[in-house]
C-alpha cells in the first residue's frame, strides 16, 4: 500500500504553525503584557514559559502527522480502491470503482506551496466532500493522474501498464465553457453590496421609526427636538449602511477575485469538472447521469437588473452541509439572466428551462389568512388602545407610538403584499422531453430544472377551501439528498398532482 506524499507532513506543519502562533498570540498576551497602573510594560520572565508551552504543542503536532502519514496510505486494485488512515481513530475504507460518484481535487495555500493536493473520492452515500470515504494526499502531478486513471476504471476500463507514471492532461483553454471574468466579478460585487444596503436601508428605516417613536425617552441634547432627531437619524441611517456596504465590499471582492479565481467548466467524458481557488484550490467532478437538478437562483437585486446564479445539484452529493458548502452546489457564480439558456445548452443541454405552461389561478391565497389576521389584529389593538388614550386624556402624548405601530404594520403588509404578487406572477411548471421545470418564488425567484426520471413522489397541500377550489400547493419529492430533497411549487391547480405522478418512473 502507498503511503501518501511527504509533502502532506510540511504543508500541514506550516498551517499548524501559524495556527499556533494565532493561538498562542491570543491566549498568553495577558502573561506577556501587563499594566502595572502607571503604563504598559512587558513582562520578560514569561516569554521563556510561552515558548516552551509552544514548543510542546508544537511538537505534539509533528508526532501526529509523521504517525498519521506512516499509518495511512492507499492502494489501486484491478477492481477496487483501497485507503487506510488515523492514528487514534484508525479508518479503512473499501470503493469498487463502479460505486465511485464524485472525484474532488482540492489544494490549499500551503499544499500548493509544497506541491501536494488532497483527492476525495466519494461513493454519494455522505453529504459531502468533508466526509467522502477515500481522501488521498499525492503530489499534483500525480493527483491529475489519478483522476484520469479513475474516470477511466469507473467507466470499466483496466488499470493501464504506465498508471504509476502518468502524466497530467492539461485542458486548452478552448475546453473551457464558462469564464468568471474581471468584469463579471465586478459586477457580481456591486449586486452583492447592492443587496446588502437594501437590506440594510429597510431595517435601517425601521429603526428610524421606532426610535422617533421613542425620541422622549432619550436625553440626547442632540434629538430633543423634531430637527436635530430627523439629521441624527439620517447620519447614523447613512453610517449604518455605508459601513455594512463596506465590509460586503471587502468580503465580495474577496470571495469573487479569490475564491472564484481562475474559475473553469470542463466536460471530461460523462463527467463534469468544475475548478476554482487561488489559496485553496478545489476540482470538483460530477458525473453527468448523477445530477439530480439544476437550479437558476436571482435575488430580488439580482432580478431588478436582470442576473443570476447557476447551482448544481447531485444525487447524493449536496451543498447544504460540510466544510465547502457555499462552492460545491455553485456551477454558473453570476451570468446575465438571458445568457442561461446558451450556457446551459453548451454546458448541460438535457437541463435548459422550459417554458411556464401553467400559472396560479387565484392571486388571494398567496398573502394568506395569517397576514390578514396578524394585521387586522394589530389595527384593531392599536384602535382600541387610541380610544382607551383619549377617554383619559394622555393620547397626544403616545400618539407617535401608536402611528409607528401603524406605519411598520404597513409597511410590512406592503411588502408581503408585493412578495405576493410576484409569487403568483412566478409560480407555475413547465414541461419538456423528459423533463420539468418549476418556478416558484417572490422577491427572490427560483428555477429548478430536473429530470422525471429523479422524481420519486409529487404531494398535494392545501386548507379545506383551497381544496373546495381544486387548488394545492405541489411538493415535488426527488431522488436522495435528504437536505434539499423537494421542489415547491405553491397554490397550482391540483388537477397537475395527476399529471405529475403519471411521469414518474419506477
Amino acid at each position: 500500500m502507498k503511503r501518501f506524499d511527504k509533502g502532506y507532513i510540511y504543508a500541514n506543519l506550516l498551517s499548524d504553525f501559524f495556527s499556533l502562533l494565532v493561538l498562542t498570540g491570543i491566549f498568553a498576551d495577558d502573561m506577556v503584557i501587563k499594566d502595572d497602573g502607571s503604563g504598559t510594560v512587558v513582562n520578560f520572565s514569561a516569554i521563556p514559559y510561552v515558548l516552551l508551552v509552544f514548543a510542546l504543542f508544537f511538537l505534539s503536532f509533528i508526532l501526529y502527522r509523521i504517525f498519521y502519514y506512516r499509518t495511512s496510505g492507499y492502494e489501486l486494485t484491478d477492481r477496487e480502491l483501497r485507503c487506510k488512515r488515523g492514528v487514534l481513530f484508525r479508518k479503512k475504507s473499501v470503493l469498487d470503482y463502479q460505486k465511485i460518484h464524485a472525484i474532488n481535487k482540492k489544494q490549499t495555500l500551503c499544499q500548493r506551496i509544497f506541491g501536494v493536493a488532497v483527492l476525495t473520492v466519494d461513493s454519494g452515500a455522505t453529504s459531502s466532500s468533508y466526509q467522502a470515504e477515500i481522501i488521498l494526499v499525492e503530489k499534483v502531478q500525480v493527483v491529475d493522474a489519478l483522476l484520469d486513471e479513475l474516470h477511466r476504471l469507473r467507466e470499466g476500463g483496466t488499470r493501464s501498464a504506465d498508471a504509476e507514471s502518468a502524466e497530467t492532461v492539461l485542458l486548452s483553454k478552448n475546453d473551457n465553457l464558462y469564464r468568471f471574468t474581471s468584469k463579471k466579478k465586478l459586477v457580481y460585487t456591486a449586486v452583492t453590496i447592492g443587496t446588502t444596503a437594501l437590506a440594510t436601508l429597510l431595517i435601517g428605516v425601521l429603526l428610524a421609526i421606532v426610535l422617533g417613536a421613542c425620541r422622549s425617552l432619550w436625553q440626547f441634547e442632540p434629538i430633543k427636538t423634531l430637527s436635530g432627531y430627523l439629521l441624527w437619524s439620517a447620519l447614523t441611517l447613512v453610517g449604518v449602511v455605508l459601513l455594512f456596504s463596506f465590509f460586503s465590499l471587502v468580503g465580495s471582492l474577496i470571495h469573487a477575485f479569490i475564491g472564484y479565481h481562475n474559475f473553469t467548466i470542463t466536460k471530461r467524458d460523462a463527467d463534469l469538472e468544475i475548478s476554482f481557488g487561488l489559496f485553496e484550490r478545489h476540482t470538483n467532478t460530477f458525473r453527468y447521469k448523477n445530477i439530480k437538478a439544476v437550479k437558476i437562483c436571482q435575488s430580488f437585486v439580482q432580478r431588478l437588473f436582470g442576473f443570476a446564479t447557476i447551482k448544481l445539484e447531485v444525487i447524493g452529493y449536496t451543498n447544504d452541509t460540510g466544510k465547502e458548502a457555499l462552492e460545491l452546489g455553485v456551477l454558473v457564480p453570476f451570468c446575465k439572466f438571458s445568457e442561461i439558456d446558451q450556457l446551459l445548452t453548451a454546458i448541460l443541454p438535457d437541463y435548459v428551462p422550459d417554458e411556464k405552461a401553467t400559472s396560479a389561478p387565484a392571486f388571494f391565497p398567496f398573502i394568506s389568512w395569517y397576514s390578514l389576521f396578524l394585521g387586522v389584529s394589530i389595527l384593531a389593538a392599536s384602535l382600541l388602545a387610541a380610544a382607551v388614550l383619549l377617554f383619559y386624556g394622555t393620547f397626544a402624548l403616545l400618539f407617535p407610538t401608536i402611528s409607528v405601530i401603524w406605519c411598520i404594520g404597513l409597511l410590512l403588509f406592503l411588502i408581503k403584499v408585493w412578495d405576493a404578487f410576484l409569487n403568483y406572477k412566478t409560480s407555475g411548471l413547465g414541461f419538456g422531453k423528459n423533463k420539468i421545470t418549476a418556478y416558484s418564488g417572490g422577491l427572490s425567484k427560483v428555477i429548478t430544472v430536473f429530470k422525471t426520471q429523479n422524481l420519486i413522489a409529487v404531494e398535494s397541500s392545501a386548507t379545506p377551501l383551497r381544496r373546495k377550489a381544486s387548488i394545492a400547493t405541489l411538493i415535488l419529492h426527488l431522488k436522495t439528498n435528504f437536505l434539499s430533497n423537494t421542489v415547491c411549487v405553491p397554490l397550482q391547480h391540483d388537477r397537475l398532482t395527476n399529471d405529475l405522478e403519471s411521469m414518474m418512473t419506477v
